[in-house]
């Protein structure tokens, strides 16, 4: 079981899943019994993740078709009859500045970043509500509150999570559903190094170091729904000696 949990019998669905804070995810829930459907647009980054754990498969699906979420998810009801948990980690972060922007960059991160959380939890949330259980986890992001140039898109994606995931919690807490938002940090990710090209990331943490706050979020400790889980101070990997 990874760190101490215990997802024996339970199914959890991860968008984005091929890479960062989602491959990082897939394999501490596979490690702690559940079986890990990893969803990606990169077949090969996902095909790799899914080779790490006998627990993880793969289907390739693009957050942001609607009808393919539909479909995707749909097919793993078939294969293993209910869903658990739903993270959902496919976003895209590009630098673009506002007075460059086009009509389609912006129209893409929206598809991705909120279509892609909102199609994955129209998908699931019927599922879920059968069972009267499962937990849905979003990512937050600190930047959608004090700003970061060229990344209008993403910031405001994010903030339009937030808004979306408070909405939806309250739609689907009568059935037994939680909805939380997990603020990870500073996590040395594809997309993060996308757009940060110039950052140092020697001194970033790694996705394994935010995944202990999703695996709270997806286990039955988590009794809450509508909140976030902020994970932001790290200690030092190398603590000093205490005189």
């Amino acid at each position: 079981m990874a760190d101490g949990y215990d997802f024996s019998g339970r199914v959890v669905v991860i968008t984005g899943g091929g890479n960062g804070i989602g491959a990082a995810t897939a394999v501490a829930a596979a490690g702690a019994g559940a079986k890990v459907v990893v969803l990606d647009l990169d077949s090969d980054a996902g095909t790799a993740v899914a080779a790490r754990h006998d627990n993880i498969t793969f289907r390739r699906l693009d957050v942001s078709d609607h009808d393919e979420v539909q479909s995707v998810i749909g097919a793993v009801v078939a294969e293993h009859g209910r869903i658990d948990g739903l993270v959902c980690c496919a976003i895209v972060q590009p630098l673009i500045p506002v007075l460059e922007m086009t009509p389609d960059q912006l129209n893409r991160v929206f598809a991705i970043n909120l279509g892609g959380v909102v199609w994955a939890s129209k998908a699931v949330a019927p599922v879920m509500a059968r069972q009267n259980s499962g937990s849905i986890v979003y990512f937050a992001s600190g930047t959608a509150n004090f700003g970061k140039p060229h990344s209008s898109p993403y910031t405001s994606s994010k903030g339009a999570v937030a808004g979306f995931a408070a909405t939806f919690a309250r739609e689907v807490a009568p059935y037994g559903v939680r909805v939380n938002l997990c603020r990870p940090g500073v996590i040395d990710t594809p997309q993060y190094r996308a757009s940060n090209p110039d950052a140092d990331y020697s001194k970033l943490d790694r996705p394994e170091d935010a995944v202990g706050p999703v695996m709270f979020l997806l286990s039955d400790y988590a009794t809450m729904t509508n909140s976030i889980v902020t994970r932001e101070g790290t200690l030092p990997r190398t603590p000093r000696t205490f005189p």
